[in-house]
């Protein structure tokens, strides 16, 4: 008997394009169907950062190189940092590169009460600013502060952090919260108190696995822990503890990662984020580094 999957018309106008014209290796990836808990794959603009200042660039001025490669990567989206979203050229971009803003990020400060509200009120503005790009989810990553921050510091943070879920809220934007070493010291008490004392509803995670790893968390049990609660995530792996060149194999173990995430309760972008450091091997170009990473998650979670 032929147990064989029923062939859907996206994938045979796929396969049938492919035939007649050649379909790039990059179009296929975008072109074949995904799981459904995966809205697409997006590329973080971070490390792009890094590496165009050593050509006498900056990213400001460079989005249109930094999206085409993106794209020519097989990319279908793209995540990047709250001040683009005042580049009067970003939706042009976005459109001249059929990529979609997977999401924007900010710091700011959540721990004190006035600072806090002011926080609020600079990131909940950029919600309608968001959803003009067609974009809504915002990561922030509340400031550290060079020590541990108090209970009553905490609890201030994460009540700011419902305010700010609840304003974003109103212009359909999800408020996802990202997490550095910092809030991983002494077993994640920061990176949980602000999920456990936050409202589901107004405040999810932005799973930056591999900073729980580097914080000394681990990746899986706090990922099966709060895996109701990611709304995304960022993809970035290490080998005996240095950043990787690209996305693939090293110190975490992505296919258990994409086990768990069998129990996503909602869609959720996958961003590659790559970031270099001094010991960090360079055997490519970025454009093949972020060519390569691509590939891999397409392996490891089939989108």
């Amino acid at each position: 008997m032929n147990h064989a999957k029923p062939i859907t018309r996206r994938v045979l106008a796929a396969r049938l394009f492919s035939g007649a014209v050649g379909l790039s290796a990059a179009a296929a990836l975008r072109a074949e169907e995904k799981p459904t808990r995966y809205r697409g794959v997006s590329c973080q603009t971070y490390v792009f950062s890094q590496v165009l200042p050593q050509q006498g660039k900056q990213l400001a001025d460079s989005l249109d190189l930094v999206f085409g490669d993106i794209h020519a990567a097989g990319y279908e989206g793209v995540e990047t940092m709250a001040e683009f979203l005042g580049n009067p050229a970003l939706a042009e971009l976005l459109a001249k590169h059929s990529l979609k803003l997977s999401g924007i990020y900010s710091g700011g400060v959540f721990h004190e009460k006035e600072e806090g509200k002011r926080t609020v009120a600079g990131l909940a503005e950029l919600g309608p600013r968001l959803k003009k790009h067609g974009g809504d989810v915002l990561i922030v990553n509340p400031n550290p502060i060079g020590r541990e921050k108090t209970d009553a510091e905490l609890e201030t943070q994460a009540a700011m952090l419902n305010e700010l879920g609840r304003a974003l809220r109103d212009s359909s934007v999800r408020l996802n919260v990202h997490t550095h070493a910092p809030e991983m010291r002494r077993n994640g008490r920061e990176f949980c108190f602000n999920l456990d004392h936050s409202d589901p509803a107004l405040v999810w995670l932005n799973a930056d696995i591999n900073w729980i790893y580097r914080g000394g968390g681990d990746p899986y049990e706090l990922l099966t822990r709060y895996v109701g609660r990611v709304g995304s995530c960022h993809l970035r792996n290490s080998v005996n503890g240095v950043w990787s060149e690209d996305f693939g194999v090293g110190d975490i173990d992505y296919r258990k990662v994409a086990k768990i995430f069998e129990a996503l309760k909602s869609p959720i972008w996958l961003a590659v984020e790559l970031a270099y450091e001094q010991k960090t091997p360079h055997k490519r170009s970025l454009a093949e580094d972020v060519a390569v990473s691509r590939r891999y998650v397409k392996d490891v979670f089939g989108v």
